[in-house]
């Protein structure tokens, strides 16, 4: 994070918090809720990761503004939509144990381990369903895409970005933290392996566009390739440039599950 716990300067957060909800809106329907959804949302992850950067410093005073002004707004967001859409509540008991296993990674100072990004990643794609969830709270039930039904497609695109997402924490760490460590890189490439494999199958079944198969295999592909041409020079690859590739990997990703 950067100046003093306020904005997060990570490519990865703000793919994360922009692609779910999107991704949910679209499988359902829009409404002018889903504003206010994700407004609350966005100031939401702002308070949380203020509040792991707080815990982080032992509670060092200097990061407590950001913790009280974006947990402030974040509580008038929620509220407000709780009164417009008060079933949108049901979600609050399978969000909390995710944000306490952070919240807590973060008082043990441990919130760049494989655990916190996977929890933090689990929390993310949840917001596919909570924005598809609040379009049926408001009377539209959308039609499902490839022969199944809403609520299933919907699922299926939310574990797709979301297993994308846990994949792009072991693509990272692969490069940086665990660059050099080779039974983390094959552990990295295996991960990604499986699940283009998966996408394969469904596209052979006709259940998901071909175009997401082949992206989960470039994906896979840009795995051992890159962390292999970093072995092979000798030093790392430039967080830009993981970043830059990570914009168009997550770009294409969301725009196969959306044909």
């Amino acid at each position: 994070m950067s100046s003093k716990g306020w904005v997060p300067n990570y490519h990865g957060a703000w793919a994360m918090i922009i692609v779910p909800p999107f991704v949910g809106t679209i499988l359902s329907s829009f409404h002018p809720e889903h504003l206010l959804l994700l407004v609350t949302w966005w100031i939401g992850y702002f308070a949380f990761f203020a509040t792991g950067q707080w815990l982080r410093s032992r509670r060092k005073q200097r990061y407590l503004k950001p913790v009280l002004v974006y947990g402030t707004l974040t509580l008038i967001a929620g509220l407000t939509l709780a009164i417009f859409v008060p079933g949108i509540l049901i979600w609050i008991p399978v969000f909390a144990p995710l944000v306490a296993i952070t919240l807590w990674q973060s008082m043990q100072r441990k919130d760049r381990s494989l655990l916190n990004d996977v929890v933090t990643v689990l929390a993310a794609g949840l917001l596919t369903p909570v924005a598809f969830h609040l379009a049926t709270l408001l009377g539209t039930l959308p039609a499902g895409r490839h022969g199944w039904e809403a609520w299933d497609w919907m699922w299926l695109a939310t574990a797709s970005i979301t297993a994308y997402f846990i994949g792009t924490a072991f693509y990272v760490k692969t490069n940086i933290r665990e660059r050099g460590n080779e039974r983390f890189f094959w552990i990295s490439v295996g991960y990604h392996a499986v699940f283009a494999i998966a996408a394969t199958v469904l596209a052979i079944m006709g259940i998901v566009p071909i175009l997401h198969a082949l992206v989960w295999w470039a994906v896979t592909a840009r795995t051992y390739g890159v962390a292999s041409y970093s072995a092979r020079i000798g030093r790392r690859v430039s967080v830009k440039a993981i970043g830059i590739w990570e914009v168009v990997t997550t770009l294409a990703i969301t725009a196969s599950l959306l044909m």
